[in-house]
């Protein structure tokens, strides 16, 4: 075929074809190609397709899916840990000025060593004026000493100002600064030394060493001194009542011989209820003029008579009374018989003998010298100020008293504390008498053990005005042994009926706190039950919750 014949039947040929067909003989390669693919089988493009292995594939996801969920509760995690610890610090700070506020520590020791009790909480709340405790060493020596009784002390200190805002605490590290004591030179004129406790107002002060907020005993087996109990809440109430009372009474201790175990603990009853106490020798020293109360412990021997006549002078005050004396005896004694005659005019009689009781539910042990009598509060208001008037007052070796008229002239007598009908006294020859085997018969009946005699006044203003004599038949029933037991009345009674004697209202009786050592024992039992519940019962708790909170994030 020629040429010329070839280019017409091309011609013929793309004149007689589609229009589509045309477009794709004049498009560009690219979209020839394009077309081409997109036009192409089915089995043609998976073959161009990049080959992927399924199970790779599969891992992939699995550890992009176990990234997300780490990011996930790992940044759950990490929000709960800082929220917790925020929390912590929140609380801590909360807390922190909570204690500084209120009463934040529970007190678990048997009789509340660490604790005021609420007999002072209950007069703190009476306290209207500032008052400011200084403490003279540094706070850390206090709170984080290895002795137990500086610890205890520090412990009561902060309680004062929790119960009572007007009162502020401050401690002062004289080695830092040594002047500090000059601001008080003007209300007091002692030494103010380290670890001194200062207690103030702007008009009073009172300064307590670290030595009175403890009660000391000898140790015979290892001929040193120890600390058994503590005296800082007695110590400390004391001194605020003192600062605060706008009329301080002053009392005075007779210094002399004695048969009697109370002396010290009578000094210490009166200067921790609010008086200002002071010693005397009374055969040198004249009473002084501004004392309101005298307190005479179980003298051994007769006074002379120009000692009884100072008590005389005393209590006559030139005719205006207004004070009030103390008499506490004992069986120790020997014959009295100036002090008696004394006593006689004031309508009381102190017997021989030792008071007892045959009927055994009076008496706490199996002496029959030992008698519990209960306060009868009818018409008695030398029992006002009693917390509870229904514990009993411990008689124990108690001389009989006698009232030797109830009213006569301007003179009364009152019985405050008596025996029942089955009581007896036991003289000094019946006593002998039964340690011979001898039969003895006593006189059965009720004794005094505490009384009151008074002298009464009006003066100008038309006011009953008395002078007292407050007798007690033993010194064992102001023994610190006795007073220092709640269960007993001796103390607050003793102070209940001062105080009313006196008409000063603010009084109350503070028990020592033992600070001897005191051991848990524990048992068999009490061994097994600790060891199950911390060693056992706990852990296991502990690791369940792990399993079950690992096996819960382990399988989302």
């Amino acid at each position: 075929m020629s040429k010329k014949n070839k280019k017409q039947d091309s011609e013929e040929l793309l004149n007689t074809a589609p229009a589509e067909d045309i477009s794709a003989v004049n498009a560009p390669a690219e979209e020839t190609e394009a077309a081409a693919e997109e036009n192409a089988p089915e089995v043609d493009k998976k073959k161009k397709e990049k080959y992927v292995d399924p199970e790779k594939a599969a891992e992939k996801a699995e550890k992009k899916k176990y990234s997300r969920r780490k990011l996930k509760y790992g940044g759950a995690a990490t929000a709960v840990t800082l929220i917790v610890i925020a929390v912590v610090v929140l609380v801590n700070v909360v807390l922190s000025v909570l204690s500084d506020r209120m009463n934040m520590s529970i007190d678990i020791t048997p009789d509340g060593t660490f604790e005021i009790s609420q007999e002072t909480i209950d007069y703190l709340a009476t306290v209207t004026e500032p008052v400011d405790i200084v403490c003279m060493s540094d706070e850390l020596t206090f709170s984080t000493s290895n002795y137990v009784y500086f610890k205890q002390a520090y412990e009561v200190l902060k309680k004062y100002t929790i119960y009572n805002k007007n009162i502020t605490l401050t401690f002062v590290d004289m080695t830092k600064d040594p002047t500090y004591a000059n601001r008080y030179s003007e209300l007091y004129k002692g030494d103010i030394s380290e670890y001194s406790i200062v207690v103030s107002t702007d008009k009073r002060i009172k300064v307590i060493s670290i030595q009175d907020l403890y009660n000391v005993e000898m140790n015979y087996y290892t001929y040193s001194q120890q600390i058994t109990s503590s005296k800082a809440e007695q110590e400390l109430t004391s001194a605020i009542m003192y600062v605060t009372d706008p009329d301080p009474m002053n009392a005075v201790v007779f210094k002399s011989e004695t048969g009697g175990t109370s002396y010290d603990n009578v000094y210490d009853i009166l200067s921790s209820n609010g008086y200002n106490v002071s010693e005397i020798n009374p055969l040198i020293d004249e009473i002084p003029e501004d004392t309101d109360i005298v307190c005479i412990n179980a003298p051994l021997n007769d006074y002379d008579e120009d000692t009884v006549q100072k008590l005389y002078d005393f209590l006559d005050n030139d005719g205006n009374l207004g004070r009030t004396m103390i008499y506490i005896a004992d069986t120790s004694q020997n014959s009295t018989s100036n002090i008696d005659a004394l006593l006689a005019e004031w309508g009381i009689e102190i017997g021989t003998g030792v008071v007892g009781d045959s009927n055994t539910s009076n008496t706490s042990s199996t002496s029959n010298y030992v008698i519990g009598n209960f306060i009868n509060t009818t018409d008695n208001e030398y029992a006002d100020n009693v917390s509870d008037a229904t514990l009993p007052v411990l008689s124990y070796y108690s001389r009989p008293i006698k009232l030797l008229f109830d009213e006569k002239d301007n003179r009364l007598t009152k019985a405050l504390v008596t025996t029942d009908d089955t009581a007896f006294v036991l003289t000094n020859e019946m006593q002998e008498a039964l340690s011979n085997g001898e039969n003895v018969d006593p006189e059965y009946g009720s004794y005094a053990t505490m009384a009151v005699g008074r002298k009464y006044v009006f003066n100008s203003d038309n006011e009953t005005v008395y002078s007292n004599v407050l007798v007690v038949g033993s010194s064992f029933m102001l023994d610190e042994g006795i007073t220092s037991m709640t269960y007993y009345n001796n103390g607050d009674y003793f102070v209940s009926a001062l105080n009313t004697l006196t008409g000063k209202t603010n009084g109350i009786s503070i028990v020592a706190k033992d600070l001897t050592a005191q051991t848990f024992d524990m048992d068999q039992n009490k061994y097994n039950i600790c060891f199950a519940v911390f060693v056992i019962i706990i852990p296991l708790i502990v690791v369940v919750c792990g399993i079950v909170v690992y096996l819960r994030r382990r399988h989302k």
